[in-house]
């Protein structure tokens, strides 16, 4: 049998701050945890292999003879009563009709044994997915959630730290606020490199010392002042107090008192004196820094990544590397060693995964180190499945975005651009370049250039050269938007010969024009021009992304 928590992606999608993010995957993982916590012994677990190598959305389990449907009831079952837990625990009296669901099918011993079971239940599952259980019962609507824009709002007044001023949350959008957690915000990923670059050298550049010690003084007044909890770690020495301390209260602009009001949900605007203080704090401390040779860089990525027709590959029992049942074992066990490696790759280039279930995954990461934690996330996956399923590929998608963007926009847009590079090419690479007036860029492309290495390995050359020859791209990137259709008539020898050229003539060294020219990619009938790939670069080495 196999059951699944389907709307998963929306689920997690539906967050305005990263708060909601995090809480959303943890209540996911929660629930998963309960369905696979439901399969006991006589029945078996398949995928995941062991109850302590995850909690994926999709459980694979073996039943006795005629014990099939009890064990998805069962399995059901525990899935919203762990949701009542949490619901009790957020102290929401409301029920959630619709939420969470759980669809499942089970399919008894037929000739073919398991390869053919599974086969079945797979297709099954499939036309199940298309069917929807309608079970919410008439109810008052004056207005919709503004957080998952699809249940109505809950009529109760606002509650502080719960429902911010203007928010109108259903049941299912207070019990994501109710979970409690340290959740970082997208400034304190987008400045964490930022903040360990400082960390490193303050102890000997006195012009960032005295900064700091200036913007802890900021902060106690602010602490005395109106935000009591920004007194936790204030007794901590200089540096231990920086590590822990939020991202925003590095940037000038969260100073304005009535940005700060808004975002703290105050009655009144902080003392304007101790803000103005604050900003000048932290405008002298992004000048010492940037003069130590630090950028302060407000863009952070969304990662997403999901495994290319997984299920597909799982079905086909000619790519079986011995007995079905137990190459299923084998597969689980090696997506169990993805997940722990990407975790490992995305947290040591300062991001913070928000769920990683070794074939899917969606991180948060600081932008200087977006395109390395995509890289080795994907190896991750790569080396891991060779043995089992060496054709098997991941697809990646890459969204930069300005900390102050939507949150919620950004991960619709990861998503979407998902689907994209899978469209595309499997594996696919899509990225895209927003800024706070718009998209800038949006390159989508196969993850293997044609001499079969990384693509993103040529593009993080040309980001090198780029960034040693500041300014010199620009009218490069003119030029081939504006010679694209005439450079799409030249072979691909051609066409990387010409790149090569202008990169070159336009000041960059040799190295810069071919990883340019390697950036180039089939297009249907034809070679793109990677101007949009050129943009990303640009993006990537641009000395002040402010």
């Amino acid at each position: 049998m196999i059951a699944t928590i389907p709307g998963v992606q929306r689920f997690v999608a539906e967050s305005r701050r990263t708060a909601d993010l995090f809480a959303s995957s943890s209540i996911i993982s929660e629930l998963a945890g309960a369905m696979v916590g439901a399969v006991t012994e006589p029945a078996e677990l398949v995928l995941p292999g062991r109850p302590d190598m995850g909690a994926p959305n999709r459980v694979v389990a073996l039943a006795s003879r005629g014990e099939g449907r009890a064990l998805a009831q069962a399995m059901a079952g525990a899935v919203r009563g762990k949701w009542a837990q949490i619901r009790a625990g957020s102290k929401v009296e409301e029920e959630t009709p619709g939420f969470p669901a759980v669809q499942w099918v089970v399919v008894p011993p037929c000739e073919g044994g398991y390869e053919a079971q599974f086969e079945r239940a797979q297709e099954l599952l499939r036309e199940r997915k298309r069917v929807r259980d309608f079970v919410f019962p008439p109810a008052v609507q004056e207005r919709v959630c503004t957080l998952t824009g699809r249940w109505p709002a809950s009529r109760d007044a606002q509650i502080k730290g719960v429902v911010r001023r203007g928010e109108h949350l259903s049941a299912v959008g207070r019990i994501k606020r109710g979970v409690r957690g340290e959740f970082p915000s997208t400034w304190s990923i987008a400045l964490a490199p930022y903040k360990a670059d400082i960390i490193e050298v303050a102890e000997t550049d006195e012009a960032i010392w005295t900064a700091l010690d200036n913007l802890r003084e900021s902060i106690s007044s602010l602490a005395d002042d109106a935000l009591p909890r920004l007194r936790k770690g204030l007794e901590n020495d200089l540096l231990t107090w920086f590590d822990g301390l939020e991202g925003s209260w590095c940037v000038p602009e969260s100073w304005d008192p009535r940005v700060i009001r808004r975002e703290n949900d105050l009655p009144e605007q902080p003392d304007r004196d101790t803000c103005a203080y604050g900003r000048q704090s932290a405008s002298d401390l992004r000048e010492a820094a940037q003069a130590a040779g630090t950028r302060f860089t407000p863009f952070l990525a969304v990662l997403a990544q999901d495994a290319d027709r997984l299920g597909e590959s799982l079905s086909d029992p000619t790519r079986a590397n011995g007995p079905m049942r137990e190459w299923h074992g084998r597969i689980s066990e090696a997506l169990g060693r993805v997940g722990p490696r990407q975790r490992e790759a995305i947290e040591s280039g300062l991001g913070r995964v928000v769920y990683s279930g070794g074939d899917d995954l969606l991180a948060l990461v600081p932008a200087a180190t977006a395109t390395m934690i995509a890289r080795q996330s994907y190896d991750a996956f790569q080396e891991e499945m060779a043995k089992e399923l060496p054709d098997a590929t991941i697809s990646t998608a890459l969204v930069f975005f300005h900390a102050s963007w939507p949150l919620q926009s950004a991960v619709a847009a990861a998503q979407e651009l998902l689907e994209q590079a899978k469209n595309r090419s499997r594996p696919g690479l899509a990225i895209a370049v927003q800024y706070r007036g718009g998209e800038r860029a949006r390159w989508v492309t196969p993850w293997l250039a044609a001499d079969r290495t990384h693509i993103l390995h040529h593009l993080e050359e040309l980001v090198r050269a780029m960034t040693a020859a500041q300014g010199l791209s620009k009218r490069l990137a003119i030029g081939l938007e504006a010679d694209a259709d005439e450079l799409a008539t030249l072979t691909p020898a051609w066409l990387r010969m010409e790149l090569r050229r202008r990169a070159v003539r336009h000041g960059m060294p040799e190295t810069a024009g071919t990883a340019l020219s390697e950036l180039c990619a089939p297009d249907g009938g034809r070679t793109a021009v990677p101007v949009d790939a050129l943009l990303v670069a640009r993006f990537l080495a641009s000395g002040d992304l402010a």
